[in-house]
Formats: structure tokens, sequence, C-alpha cells
């Protein structure tokens, strides 16, 4: 017969080997979880995409000009954190989403059409007109001026000054293609330019010397025709013609700072900028988004007093302005 002592120790035998059973049933009953690995992203970093100023300079631009818009271009974008780009040739499926600036060098590659497609982009066209208007297009047609223009406003002045439009020009062979050009400047002040009292040669005048070592026969042939204002030609200057002329009475229309024996008969000195130093002075303003005004690339200086007055020099640069802003055209043109 079991006693209330036995069951006692019984019942505390049994108990902790049914906590062992279900432990153990709880244990083989199910399979463990597996854990999840879940991946850990990979951060890259991603540079931004920089703003592009691209030159366009065709095969047959200037190679002076292409270099110095190339330095100047690389600067700019080296300076303001953006991208250096230089191509030959693109056309409007060709233009970069990052476009800032588009540089265009003549001759004219299609620069209306890049300027339509590229809104975005300040398109900057130097040494031609595209010949339209947009917000984003500046021209800087005016970039430098040639001897074209020189001889043409030395045309101008020897005919405002000239009595009697008695004038010329005394050039060798390296200024021959100018002297059209100096007819058309000094005809445009006075037109026919007929003298009213003898001798009635036919003006303006024109003389070609050999070289520069064999001017005199040429100046002889000046002086004759009775030329009293004379356009020499730079190839010229330094030849010791200046000096012959003045000897005569002649006053004298040069590019340089006159002789210094000579000052009473140096009328003026008419010189051109250089392309390329005019360049410099414009490119980095347009990049900078600075709206440009018309330069002036002709100079008059070195002008006699005694001849030429502040209204006929102020009268001289009306006619520089027009000139270089198109309203007046070259005949070599």
């Amino acid at each position: 017969m079991l006693t209330a002592k036995t069951l006692k120790s019984l019942r505390f035998a049994v108990l902790p080997m049914l906590a062992l059973i279900l432990a153990a049933c709880a244990l083989g009953g199910s399979a463990p979880e597996t854990p999840t690995l879940v991946p850990i992203p990979v951060v890259t970093d991603t540079p931004p995409v920089l703003p592009l100023v691209l030159l366009l300079a065709p095969p047959e631009s200037d190679p002076a000009i292409a270099a110095v818009a190339a330095e100047i271009a690389s600067g700019f974008t080296s300076a303001n954190g953006m991208q250096f780009e230089q191509r030959s040739e693109m056309d409007v499926t060709q233009v970069p989403a990052n476009l800032s600036n588009l540089i265009i060098l003549a001759p004219d590659p299609g620069a209306a059409a890049l300027a339509a497609a590229a809104p975005q982009a300040a398109v900057i066209a130097i040494g031609f007109d595209p010949g339209i208007e947009a917000s984003n297009l500046q021209i800087l047609q005016n970039s430098g001026s040639g001897s074209g223009e020189v001889a043409f406003i030395a045309g101008y002045i020897a005919a405002v000054s000239a009595e009697d439009w008695r004038m010329g020009m005394l050039h060798a062979g390296e200024s021959a293609a100018q002297v059209d050009d100096f007819l058309a400047g000094a005809e445009y002040f006075c037109g026919s330019c007929a003298p009213v009292a003898p001798p009635y040669n036919d003006y303006p005048q024109a003389a070609a010397a050999t070289d520069a070592q064999n001017w005199q026969t040429a100046a002889d042939q000046i002086i004759f025709q009775s030329v009293r204002v004379v356009y020499l030609a730079p190839e010229l200057e330094a030849s010791g013609a200046a000096q012959y002329l003045a000897s005569y009475g002649i006053l004298i229309i040069g590019a340089g700072s006159p002789p210094g024996d000579i000052n009473a008969n140096w009328l003026a000195s008419v010189s051109g900028s250089d392309a390329v130093v005019a360049l410099r002075a414009n490119l980095p303003l347009a990049l900078a988004g600075q709206l440009l005004t018309a330069t002036t690339s002709l100079t008059v200086s070195n002008a006699n007093p005694t001849y030429l007055s502040e209204a006929r020099l102020a009268y001289v640069q009306t006619m520089i302005n027009d000139l270089l802003g198109g309203f007046i055209s070259l005949p070599t043109n």
C-alpha cells in the first residue's frame, strides 16, 4: 500500500521527468528557423556632371585665333569648376546636354542652327555674323580690324584734310590690295573729288614703289601730281619716304609714331587693333555673361591739331563706328 509519504516522493520524481520530456518534444517537434540575411547596400559616389564649355573651331579657322580662344576657355573652365572641349565640327544632333558655353569660330559652321538647338547655352560667334537675333547669342565680329579698314579711314582723313582734294597713297607691293580701300575712303567723303582750280588732276592718286628701298620714283610721281596729303603705307614708313615728302610740304598719314624731324607734317596715325589682343580682352567678358557693346578696333592718334580739330576727329570717329558696325562695306569685301 502506497503511503502518503511515498506518493509525495513519487510526485517530486515525476515532475522533473515530465519537464524533460516536454522540452525534448519541443526541440524535436519543429526545425530551427534559419536567419534571413539582409544585403547591405553599397554606396557609390557618382561624380556630378560638370558644365561644359565647348570651342568649335572649323578646320578653316584662323589657327592663332583658335589657339588663343582655347587658352582663354580652358582657363575659364579651370577657374569655375567646368569642363573644356574643342571640336572641329558638330551638328545639332551632337549638342551635349551639359553644354553651358559654345564658342564658334569663323567661318560659320551653322551657328544659327546650333544656337537654336542649345537654348540653355550661351553661344559666342567670333569673326562672323550668323544672321540671326537670339537671346543666347553674342557676336564678337569686330575682334580686330584689318589693313583694309585702316586704309579706308586713312583715305577719309586725307579727303577731310586735303585742300581741293589733292591727296594720294604711296605704297609698295605689300599694300597693293589696300589701294581700292584708300580710294573708297576718300571718295566716300568727296564723291568725284574734282578740284576747282588747276591743275585738274584726277584725285585721289596712288603710286606704287618697286620695294621699300626703291620708292623715290613713285614719290616723285605723287609730287608731280600736286598731291598735298599722302597716306604712306606701313612698309614704307621707315624707308625715308616720309622725310622726302615732308621736304616738299606734304602732310603724311601713317600707322606708327611720327619721326621726330617731321612732326609738323604728320597729319595723323591710323592703326587697327590686333585681333588676338581684342579677343583676349572681349572673350573672358563674354564667357562671364557680360553683354558687350560694339568695340572700336580702329584708332586715330598723333592727330595734328592744325588740320584735325576735335570736331573733325569726332566726325572721323563716326565713320569708324559705321565701318566697324557693318554699315559701310569695303570694295574688297
